[in-house]
């Protein structure tokens, strides 16, 4: 899937490219508030929802029309969240970050090696990271190839370095609405998740 495709996707439907974050949440309860960083941030879900927690946020994604979106919707509230087009794959941060999140934005083999390894040059000494991807499992289900989708122990191969604080399959329950293309076999998906920190020395 290209740039054009995302591009495409954003003008006709937003809400059916991007899924209900039911993960970040419970995360954020146990992370002082810095700064944090949205690789692949769609329309600004995520990053807009970190922004209302008191994180100085940027977001990047290569579909211009979902930038355009996120700018939009964090001018209109008066939040502290920047956006950037790019390739999360090759896009190099401007600066450390307190915090980096990757949500259902890995592009898959070693693309998703790029990405995360764009994700470890962000990340300043003490940081976290929240990668939540659709499992492994889920490939035969979407028809996806093999490669397409990650298992956490596959994530945590690609973070060198990395504290790896949590690394587990969890259930998403309604995870899309019914008449969604993706609920086809029920509207629960398998994420895989990892909870990572870089060492503070």
């Amino acid at each position: 899937m290209d740039q054009d495709f995302w591009n495409d996707a954003f003008r006709q439907d937003p809400n059916q490219v991007m899924v209900t974050d039911h993960l970040l949440d419970q995360e954020l309860e146990t992370l002082p508030t810095g700064t944090a960083l949205d690789l692949g941030c769609g329309s600004g879900q995520n990053a807009l929802k970190l922004a209302e927690r008191g994180w100085s946020v940027v977001g990047v994604d290569w579909a211009q029309r979902a930038i355009e979106l996120a700018t939009r919707s964090a001018q209109a509230q008066g939040l502290d969240a920047t956006f950037y087009v790019g390739d999360i794959r090759t896009w190099e941060p401007p600066a450390k970050f307190d915090l980096v999140v990757s949500t259902y934005a890995l592009p898959g083999g070693e693309d998703s090696k790029r990405t995360l390894h764009t994700a470890l040059r962000a990340l300043a000494p003490g940081g976290a990271l929240l990668v939540a991807e659709w499992d492994k499992s889920m490939s035969e289900i979407w028809g996806f190839a093999e490669d397409d989708l990650p298992s956490p122990e596959q994530i945590v191969e690609l973070l060198p370095g990395l504290v790896i604080e949590r690394a587990e399959v969890r259930r998403l329950e309604n995870a899309f609405p019914a008449d969604d293309p993706r609920a086809h076999d029920g509207t629960s998906a398998s994420v895989a998740f990892v909870r990572a920190r870089k060492p503070a020395g």
